[in-house]
């Protein structure tokens, strides 16, 4: 419950600040002259990954490891990668096939290790099985969000215009099955620890 809770805020929460972020100019913070602006999406991954660890392990750690993830895995290495001139992609051209591949490689991840960095540390059990459950869960939750939208297609095809304040629908379901169902693979693993001989 404190999970989905955590998610549904985070994302919310995530939203709001990354649009006011957004309006005051932050596209270009930290960004060089190459490749796609970063720092949005960095920021909205790190509030959103906060909320989630300070649920799942209810320490300041694991809010901590979910916030600086995304932005020293994001933030840090893109703002290195886009004052390299070696993969083109001036400002207001269109993306080259390498930027896309490294966009990919670095936000996949960093987001993927962020999951399991925070099961890790929130783990009852080992540092490596916390991560493992974390991992599982996430996998689950886009598993239900992607069955939910193929089931009810009308979920995503509403219009919500990405700039204004109040978050989509979509998010907040995105939020709340994310944190559920990581802090519940977390809870499912806790259950399952084996007792000393």
């Amino acid at each position: 419950m404190g999970g989905g809770g955590a998610g549904f805020f985070g994302a919310a929460l995530a939203h709001i600040l990354t649009n006011l972020a957004d309006r005051a100019g932050a596209e270009d913070f930290l960004r060089g002259p190459y490749g796609p602006q970063f720092f949005p999406i960095a920021l909205y991954t790190a509030i959103f990954y906060a909320a989630i660890g300070a649920a799942a392990g209810r320490r300041a750690e694991t809010a901590l490891a979910g916030l600086l993830g995304p932005l020293l895995g994001i933030g840090a290495v893109m703002a290195a990668l886009t004052r390299y001139s070696g993969w083109g992609m001036p400002r207001g051209l269109a993306g080259t096939p390498q930027w896309q591949l490294a966009v990919g490689a670095v936000y996949t991840t960093s987001i993927w290790a962020t999951i399991g960095l925070i099961g890790a540390l929130s783990a009852k059990t080992s540092w490596w099985r916390g991560a493992l459950a974390a991992v599982a869960g996430s996998l689950a939750a886009y598993g239900v969000f992607s069955l939910l939208l193929a089931a009810v297609p009308a979920i995503a095809q509403g219009r919500w215009d990405p700039k204004a304040l109040v978050p989509s629908p979509v998010n907040m379901l995105d939020g709340l099955l994310s944190g559920a169902c990581l802090c519940l693979a977390l809870s499912f693993d806790a259950k399952f620890r084996r007792k000393p001989a």
